[in-house]
């Protein structure tokens, strides 16, 4: 059975993700277990749990030096030595957050802190609605990987534009995208989970 890491996005949390990925997680049945996070909490009077402050345009906001970043780089570093994962699965920020930590998995030295004590070894991503953190610390971790990804996108996303997520989609060399019309979700309408199903099953094919 694979072990899947899902990541919510900026304002979402596990649960939420869970609630809305039920048909994935029946497609999926008898291949794999998915595994929902909680990121560290936030804000004392919030129950948001963002990976890291956004500012304009999505791009990290350097002005709130709180230590938000660090909190959730030792959190990861935790999640990563309870338990090995086979692939990953991201949401919105949980996107750009998962294509970072692909990079952070393949260069920890980039990263000041990040030491999980599993060596990780992720055969597949899964980026829904995601983009590219531009901005330090995050522009020097990414690093142009073979991981097999598949990129989804809605023309329409009101909260990340397209080109946002096909700019994620150029960080790797081996790559599929489909378009839908679900908004800015992880899709599971029509034939979706049969599509995450088969990609998954391919990309973990020994």
């Amino acid at each position: 059975m694979l072990n899947i890491l899902v990541v919510h996005g900026y304002v979402q949390s596990a649960a939420t993700v869970a609630h809305n990925t039920r048909k994935l997680r029946e497609a999926l049945e008898g291949v794999a277990i998915l595994h929902y996070v909680d990121g560290p909490k936030g804000h004392l009077f919030s129950s948001s749990r963002p990976w890291w402050h956004l500012g304009e345009h999505l791009e990290f906001d350097s002005s709130r030096n709180d230590g938000r970043w660090e909190t959730v780089v030792k959190w990861w570093s935790d999640e990563l030595s309870a338990r090995k994962y086979d692939g990953i699965i991201g949401l919105s920020q949980g996107s750009a957050m998962s294509a970072l930590l692909v990079s952070m998995i393949a260069h920890p030295e980039r990263v000041p802190h990040f030491q999980p004590a599993l060596e990780q070894d992720f055969k597949f991503g899964i980026f829904c609605s995601g983009f590219v953190s531009h901005k330090s610390p995050h522009a020097e971790i990414y690093e142009r990987l073979d991981l097999p990804t598949l990129h989804t996108v809605d023309d329409n996303d009101m909260v990340v534009g397209a080109d946002r997520t096909l700019e994620l989609q150029t960080m790797f060399t081996n790559s599929v995208l489909h378009r839908h019309h679900e908004g800015h979700s992880i899709p599971v309408g029509g034939n979706f989970p049969a599509v995450f199903r088969e990609f998954i099953l391919a990309a973990t094919r020994q």
